[in-house]
């Protein structure tokens, strides 16, 4: 009965090409292995081909209800089954498993998977961290609310810098937040948390809370230089405004690779390109300070009601307002709706003069503006943002 159940669907409709061996795997096992755990059973008794086998299976898109039950439960069966009959393919069919279709249900086993006797050797422990960090990163794009869940003394320690260099290869911003408690909770990770945090916000923008960029700026001043190199580089990639004075005091520290990342750093929130001296630096950070503290509410408050050569001046004023264009740009996106013509052009000109990254949903709608001519000053001001994305840190409004 389970086996008619399982091969419905491939029934219904023609098999997609990927899905020929998994028919062919049903069609032959099913009837003999038609639990989660007898299939485990089987598995140590057909050794490395009933893996691969299972491989296939575990890839296709069969969406049978009680083929979804049996995948699901594989991990947690591998785990009881590795209580009497300890195997390597035991071990790795669960974590794979997991992988291709396990829920927040099975984290417990999955770690549980992952703990290997001392006398492992080194490859295979490797190759364990590895399929881990898969699986966890695989059950958190499904679910997200997952792994901030689990508690990472849970995992062995050796596990934990692959999983954050696979969370930083993620390209979701979700994996921020597990980044920083995976720095904060785990003394000795905060450099390879670092390094998964900068490759993290290198490949996409992120918007994260002051807190959480709290927890990078504290490492600024960490008295390892690796720590302090790797949260100035972070600091640069997340555009972080409020630590620009932090970098600026490290232009001055003793090591050479600090002080060159502190510099990036400070090109890349300001797209300015100043030279490395500490004094340059200063000196435009407590400028930029004084014009916020003095002039950005006047400025601000009138600039709703300009026009023409008033309204022109007050959005240049702003442009060179660069290190609180994050505050400037929330500003200005708000005027958009409010603009037309002439004046939106100047308003989307200050916004990419500002060049900061949260503008881009924004303008991106205004290419469904019916006014032909508001598209085009949209889609220019996308092609002026992406492409100062794109450029050198040292070019002029690179970020």
């Amino acid at each position: 009965m389970i086996s008619s159940l399982l091969l419905l669907p491939l029934c219904v409709t023609p098999a997609l090409p990927q899905e020929v061996p998994v028919a062919h795997w049903l069609q032959n096992l099913s009837a003999t292995h038609p639990s989660a755990e007898q299939v485990v059973t089987g598995l140590g008794q057909r050794g490395a081909q009933g893996l691969l086998d299972l491989e296939r299976a575990l890839g296709a898109r069969i969406s049978h209800p009680a083929w979804e039950r049996t995948l699901n439960g594989l991990p947690q069966q591998s785990v009881l089954r590795m209580q009497t009959t300890p195997s390597a393919e035991l071990r790795t069919f669960g974590m794979l498993a997991a992988h291709r279709h396990g829920e927040a249900g099975c984290l417990s086993a999955l770690v549980q998977l992952s703990k290997l006797p001392d006398t492992t050797a080194l490859p295979q422990r490797q190759q364990t961290g590895k399929r881990l960090a898969d699986a966890l990163a695989a059950i958190f794009r499904r679910d997200h609310q997952a792994l901030p869940k689990l508690s990472w003394n849970t995992i062995p320690r050796e596990h934990l810098p692959p999983l954050a260099d696979r969370l930083g290869g993620l390209a979701d911003p979700r994996a921020f937040e597990v980044l920083i408690r995976l720095m904060d909770g785990e003394t000795g990770l905060e450099q390879v948390a670092l390094s998964a945090i900068a490759h993290l916000a290198r490949t996409i923008s992120l918007e994260p809370a002051d807190a959480e960029l709290r927890r990078v700026r504290y490492r600024v001043e960490h008295p390892e230089v690796s720590l302090r190199m790797l949260a100035c580089q972070a600091l640069g990639l997340l555009h972080d405004e409020e630590g620009a004075r932090l970098l600026q005091e490290r232009l001055t520290d003793p090591a050479s690779s600090v002080r060159s990342a502190a510099h990036t750093a400070l090109k890349r929130i300001t797209g300015l390109r100043l030279h490395a001296g500490p004094k340059a630096w200063l000196s435009w950070i407590r400028a930029q300070e004084n014009w916020w503290n003095e002039r950005s509410d006047k400025v601000l408050s009138a600039l709703p009601l300009a026009r023409g050569a008033e309204r022109t001046a007050l959005l240049r004023e702003l442009a060179g307002a660069r290190l609180h264009r994050r505050a400037l740009t929330k500003e200005l996106l708000s005027l958009l709706d409010q603009s037309q013509g002439e004046s939106l052009r100047l308003l989307l000109s200050a916004i990419v003069a500002l060049d900061s990254p949260q503008a881009l949903p924004a303008i991106t709608l205004l290419l469904s503006h019916p006014e032909l001519e508001v598209r085009t000053a949209a889609n220019q001001a996308l092609n002026a943002l992406r492409g100062s994305r794109a450029s050198t840190p040292g070019s002029k409004y690179a970020l």
